[in-house]
């Protein structure tokens, strides 16, 4: 039901977590199978982009079997970083793993970025080849252990954005904001006069 009033609103896109029936996060390919199949029914034509981040602490096997199911796209973060009062882990050969099955599955990637080295391990990907543009960046800010969502950040991030896409030779990426908390309202709203 959500999904269709999404879409009725103007989205475009669902980014899915799932949970089991308890509430915790799930990666479970049967679960995502199941609110995939709702969503399609209920919202046909929107884009589902389904999250590989899964729960701090996730296994990376667990956190890619999903990517069986080929979604149109799916979240791809690109570094380790303090997560609250946890650690969420993000080798750099899990990256390029997860990376490397989402264009093995034809699933486009939504590069996460919390903080701002986190773009380059992005442009990296493109320069190896593992990722092809045009290249979509979604900044994550204001999780305790990130970049806050105050506005110079969402300024400074964009602005780097555009120097690494000319340094690299490609058309300036697609990009969007997620704000975390108090911060979801304002950075939307900035996004928009940006």
């Amino acid at each position: 039901k959500a999904s269709r009033e999404c879409l009725d609103a103007g989205a475009s896109i669902i980014h899915l977590h799932v949970r089991e029936d308890d509430g915790k996060p799930s990666q479970r390919p049967e679960r995502f199978k199941e609110s995939i199949e709702a969503i399609r029914k209920a919202a046909p034509g929107i884009v589902i982009q389904i999250s590989t981040g899964g729960a701090v602490g996730e296994s990376i096997e667990n956190r890619a079997r999903p990517l069986a199911l080929k979604p149109e796209m799916a979240s791809l973060n690109l570094g380790t970083m303090n997560f609250g009062d946890d650690v969420f882990m993000n080798h750099p050969r899990d990256i390029l793993g997860l990376a490397q099955k989402m264009r093995e599955h034809g699933v486009v990637p939504e590069l996460e970025v919390y903080e701002t080295g986190m773009l380059e391990a992005g442009i990296k990907l493109l320069k190896q080849g593992v990722i092809s543009a045009p290249l979509h960046f979604q900044f994550v800010l204001g999780v305790p252990g990130g970049m806050s969502g105050e506005p110079e950040n969402l300024v400074h991030l964009v602005s780097r954005l555009k120097q690494l896409s000319m340094e690299a030779g490609i058309k300036m990426p697609h990009w969007g904001v997620a704000g975390i908390g108090r911060y979801q309202l304002p950075v939307a709203v900035q996004a928009i006069l940006m």
